[in-house]
């Protein structure tokens, strides 16, 4: 296929992670719940078409690919961990008091499309998949993974504070699914790009639920995953750079 169709589908995987949000912001301002229900349904099929793009690269990356690249990565059992979390501590948890409205926002970064239980699910994958060449990108995703999982443990406590039980589910109720995860098997550079495009996600929709929530602890939670959120970036924009940039790994 000629470069141009290449180009097209990298761009077409931007337009629908933008889709993704775009729906996701409509939800949140819905003016009922059967709406917001039916656009949540249209961000599903947008991910859907997302990971469709994205796997239609990485078939692309995996035809001129040495089938030697692929073998098992050994696992460094004992290795220290560095967690990659930003100095500033973590506010206490606590809430000004019950609002199941605000418990439906955070339901949907504790455990929708794009949240914390997806992000651990597919930081980890990536870190099972990765080969060993690119063995630091394994670790750091691991790495990120736990802070993934201290921020799902912070969102719980908070929106049973809020009065509603953390289930694996998003604002409209409904569970959380492992189709949500781009798996993108055999591609790095494709996997890192998701990620990339996760934390970014990440970031704008805490930054808009801080502007909709009038509880100030809540608020200071959120900026300080944030930052977090920000440092993630940054490490797999570096990481994109060091092994993609050149198409080494595509």
């Amino acid at each position: 296929m000629s470069e141009r169709f290449w180009e097209m589908v990298r761009e077409a995987a931007q337009d629908e992670a933008d889709a993704v949000g775009f729906y996701r912001r409509m939800a949140e301002i819905a003016p009922c719940r059967a709406i917001a229900h039916s656009i949540e349904d249209i961000a599903r099929d947008e991910m859907h078409h997302l990971n469709y793009f994205e796997s239609l690269l990485c078939s692309r990356q995996e035809r001129g690919r040495n089938p030697r690249d692929r073998r098992k990565r050994d696992t460094a059992h004992g290795r220290p961990l560095t967690i990659p979390t930003v100095p500033d501590p973590y506010p206490p948890i606590r809430v000004e008091g019950p609002n199941p409205e605000y418990a439906r926002l955070l339901l949907d970064d504790y455990a929708g499309i794009v949240s914390e239980m997806t992000a651990i699910n597919q930081y980890l994958f990536h870190h099972f998949d990765m080969p060993e060449e690119l063995a630091d990108v394994a670790h750091m995703l691991e790495e990120v993974a736990i802070v993934e999982m201290h921020h799902l443990e912070m969102l719980a406590e908070l929106i049973k504070l809020l009065g509603q039980p953390p289930m694996y589910m998003d604002g409209q109720g409904l569970f959380w699914n492992a189709t949500y995860v781009p798996y993108l098997p055999g591609c790095p550079c494709e996997q890192l790009e998701s990620d990339i495009r996760a934390e970014q996600i990440a970031i704008e929709t805490y930054r808009r639920h801080i502007e909709l929530i009038n509880d100030r602890y809540i608020r200071e939670i959120l900026a300080r995953i944030i930052m977090d959120e920000e440092l993630h970036l940054r490490l797999f924009n570096e990481a994109y750079e060091k092994y993609c940039s050149g198409g080494r790994h595509r």
